[in-house]
């Protein structure tokens, strides 16, 4: 199977565009170091939303600010709506959000819970556990 590839790309004040591509297995802990490195070149605070923006590809964009915002707490589609509008500054139906949480649900990032009278979600990843999605799917033999 082909090999997957994570690739970040930010500007800097100065209007530098900057790219990172990291080739092979991607965790949790290797997303989280590139963007504490782009928090630190750019020298802002919302840097996470400025590089997961760059993304077309909206599922993408819910995973990885989802990844970045909501990691250490239970959330509801509601929430994952409200932080993507607030992050990327656009509209996405709410109906298109809960197909995507079902659909990372399905990989494996995140477990669904019933709530009082709606579903929550949290992250289900482990510290070293490679990203669904952003690995390739042969294992060395």
């Amino acid at each position: 199977m082909r090999s997957r590839r994570l690739k970040v790309e930010f500007y800097d004040p100065d209007g530098v565009r900057h790219s990172i591509t990291m080739d092979g297995p991607v965790s949790r802990e290797k997303v989280s170091r590139i963007l504490d490195l782009v928090e630190v070149m750019s020298g802002t605070p919302r840097v996470n939303a400025t590089v997961l923006g760059l993304s077309t590809k909206k599922l993408d964009r819910l995973a990885s600010s989802i990844l970045s915002h909501l990691r250490d707490k239970q959330f509801t589609s509601s929430d994952a709506k409200k932080m993507f509008e607030r992050i990327f500054g656009e509209k996405i139906p709410l109906s298109t959000v809960s197909t995507y949480l079902s659909r990372l649900v399905d990989r494996g990032l995140l477990a669904r819970e019933p709530g009082h009278a709606v579903l929550q979600y949290r992250v289900t990843l482990e510290q070293q556990q490679p990203l669904p999605g952003l690995h390739p799917s042969s294992q060395p033999s």
